[in-house]
């Protein structure tokens, strides 16, 4: 995999840049990746996945195609509710329309010429995408205004036999006083396996909203590694949700810094793994301004041999009196052959705070499929109304309506088709 990995990104770097600046920084990330390689146990953030096995067990070869180009046609975009769209193809920028918007407020622009936002720090995913990004998003919203639609970012792809891995970034800033409601759906049009791994930046100015969702339609045998980092100034607000129900591998990344005053965080989300699927939730909150707000919830389903973890840490510097963070995971399992991992976190410096932190897991409840099934449904809908409820409590923190009402809607078509 290794040496294979050599030669796809010597081809890659050298058709693909065109300064040398930007040829350097890549070859530098990657030297550093070869140093240390896909993440295993051996390190404290992924001890509960083993990636190096992951990644081999399901790809011999990972390879780039940069003269991969078809012709754009997709109509299953979203019709539950009106939106701008950004459509990327196999990793690059297609198209994009805001037509709902001022277009002076909105400055946009992809990343496939120049240098863009490189995470600090030796994560070798991190790494890894620096050295092979091949396209992005960069937009800002302007200072004071507030988006009138959500914006849907369509990241779709059509793996083949000679495209299978993709990196990508996505860089958004939230001026003073703006809103922006932002949808990222990753889509994989075709069965044949793809490695996505993304890296994103979010800055929230002074009293910013920023409300982000992830959603994947991906195939069975898809891997998809997302980090996220976001830096929250005063008074800002950030809101998170994951909804993750596909892929073999689905691993969400996210350090969130509240460095100014009063600012806040949301980070919450839903899992439904089923058949072998390996998924997980990784936050760490770093509570840096006094008066400071954190929330996370993650629930999980989890059946048929699959894994689901959440590692969740709640910091406080010294400085960050007053601090308020909370963390609750909840999982079901549904049969002895699965597994849920969760290892919540507080480390605290600061006097003034209220911190709290809960994990539990269990079984459906049987008085509770009694209880449906004495009122005339059958077992498979009892468990099928107790898994859309349990799901659902995560869904309802998400304040936007039309994409909770979609979300909700997206759980229970899925929990109905599972067999």
């Amino acid at each position: 995999m290794i040496d294979n990995l050599k030669s796809t990104f010597e081809n890659f770097n050298k058709n693909i840049t065109t300064k040398n600046t930007i040829s350097k920084i890549r070859q530098d990330n990657f030297d550093k990746f070869l140093s240390s390689g896909f993440p295993n146990k051996k390190l404290e953030d992924w001890k509960f996945s083993d990636f190096k096995k992951i990644i081999s067990q399901n790809f011999k070869n990972l390879k780039i195609n940069l003269k991969d180009k078809k012709k754009f046609s997709f109509d299953n975009h979203i019709k539950e509710f009106t939106h701008n769209k950004i459509f990327f193809l196999n990793g690059f920028y297609n198209k994009h329309s805001f037509k709902y918007e001022d277009d002076k407020k909105i400055i946009f622009s992809n990343l496939k010429n120049g240098p863009a936002y490189e995470p600090k720090g030796n994560n070798s995913l991190n790494l890894l995408n620096n050295a092979f990004f091949t396209d992005g998003l960069l937009l800002y919203v302007k200072k004071g205004y507030k988006c009138k639609k959500p914006l849907v970012v369509y990241n779709i792809f059509e793996g083949n036999n000679k495209n299978n891995f993709f990196n990508q970034k996505l860089i958004v800033n939230i001026e003073e006083n703006s809103e922006l409601n932002i949808l990222v759906y990753t889509i994989n049009l075709n069965s044949n396996p793809i490695f996505l791994n993304t890296s994103n930046f979010f800055l929230l100015e002074k009293n910013s909203l920023l409300k982000l969702f992830y959603l994947n339609e991906l195939s069975k045998k898809d891997l998809n590694y997302n980090f996220t980092e976001t830096k929250i100034l005063e008074n800002a607000n950030f809101e998170n949700f994951i909804l993750s129900y596909s892929s073999s591998f689905f691993k969400n990344e996210i350090n969130c810094d509240l460095k100014e005053k009063y600012s806040s965080g949301f980070i919450n989300g839903a899992i439904f793994a089923k058949k072998n699927q390996h998924h997980e939730i990784k936050t760490k909150v770093n509570h840096f301004g006094e008066t400071t707000k954190s929330y996370q919830k993650i629930k999980s389903i989890v059946d048929k041999n699959s894994k689901t973890i959440f590692q969740g840490k709640i910091y406080v510097d010294q400085k960050a009196q007053k601090t308020n963070g909370y963390q609750l995971s909840k999982a079901i399992l549904l049969d002895k052959e699965s597994e849920f991992d969760s290892k919540p976190e507080l480390e605290i410096y600061a006097d003034d705070v209220k911190c709290s932190h809960g994990s539990t897991s269990g079984n459906l409840d049987e008085n509770s499929i009694f209880y449906l099934m004495s009122r005339g449904l059958s077992e498979k809908q009892a468990k099928n109304i107790l898994i859309k409820g349990f799901l659902s409590d995560a869904v309802e923190t998400i304040t936007n309506m039309e994409i909770r009402d979609y979300f909700l809607k997206k759980i229970e078509k899925n929990v109905n088709e599972y067999k």
